[in-house]
């Protein structure tokens, strides 16, 4: 008798686990195991412990209680934890239940300060359900390098966090990528700063963001008067003139600041600050 596979549908979808493997130990790699699994019941309650390694952890059904020294935190579909090592944690399960999740185990710290819980902390973050998917690509991407780890897997799995803790840090700043306009704007400002040499920066910073250009433009009108085009470029100048005066040359400040050629830097920089830069260069050194 055949049965009708299509009335059959899983509750979660997860791969089989895969053990830690001793090589990558032995190579320095960050990651050390990315698991996903439904733990059996018997396996709880598990008794508070440290670790060695920062553990990121996502929910994805069922229900858990995380325990800590007088307290208690219930775990539901998209809570993720980033857990630092000192973390003194144990779980449990309450009766008849299962919890299903995903989770990777890192040796170094997060590589985006937002989402680095402190000594003997952890930092719960809610994550939507577009999140939820995306993570859970990652997470089968992170098992994939494992099996063929060569030359480029450190790059790959660098890669790969940056992503991670990048979605967690916009959902932990502005949750549900909805945050107000003060911290849309403070956060815009800020990553200008740090990609000072990006090209087609106010189309991928609206990608960080996760809002329009329409809406980027009326951040930047309401609170400077100007377009983000206009403060990303003045930035540059002003970066730019920092380095002619501190000594660096003309070409190595329009690589710097993401020119294609020297000449293209040294017409921006004379329509913004009426000077050619050689010209503010021969100024300084008279």
């Amino acid at each position: 008798m055949k049965t009708d596979l299509k009335h059959i549908t899983p509750v979660i979808n997860l791969p089989a686990p895969i053990p830690v493997l001793t090589p990558l130990a032995e190579q320095g790699l960050d990651l050390v195991s990315a698991i996903a699994t439904p733990p059996l019941p018997r396996t709880f309650p598990r008794p508070m412990k440290r670790t060695t390694t920062w553990i990121y952890s996502l929910a994805l059904g069922g229900c858990c209680y995380m325990q800590q020294p007088g307290k208690m935190l219930m775990l539901k579909r998209g809570d993720m934890l980033v857990i630092n090592p000192d973390c003194l944690r144990g779980y449990t399960l309450p009766k008849g239940k299962r919890f299903y999740r995903i989770y990777w185990t890192w040796r170094f710290p997060p590589l985006i300060p937002f989402i680095k819980p402190e000594k003997e902390q952890y930092l719960l973050i809610k994550v939507p359900e577009k999140a939820i998917g995306r993570l859970q690509y990652l997470h089968a991407t992170c098992r994939k390098i494992f099996h063929c780890i060569d030359q480029f897997t450190p790059f790959k799995l660098h890669n790969i966090r940056m992503e991670i803790e990048l979605l967690l840090a916009q959902n932990h700043i502005a949750p549900d990528q909805t945050g107000t306009p003060a911290v849309q704007f403070d956060l815009a400002q800020r990553w200008m700063e740090e990609h000072i040499a990006m090209r087609d920066a106010v189309g991928v910073l609206c990608n960080y963001l996760a809002i329009s250009p329409a809406t980027l433009n009326r951040l930047f009108h309401q609170r400077l008067k100007i377009s983000p085009q206009a403060y990303f470029q003045n930035l540059k100048m002003k970066c730019a003139q920092t380095w002619l005066q501190s000594g660096i040359s003309v070409k190595a400040a329009a690589y710097q600041l993401g020119y294609k050629h020297p000449n293209n830097f040294s017409f921006a920089y004379k329509r913004h600050m009426g000077a050619v830069p050689s010209e503010r260069v021969k100024a300084i050194r008279k």
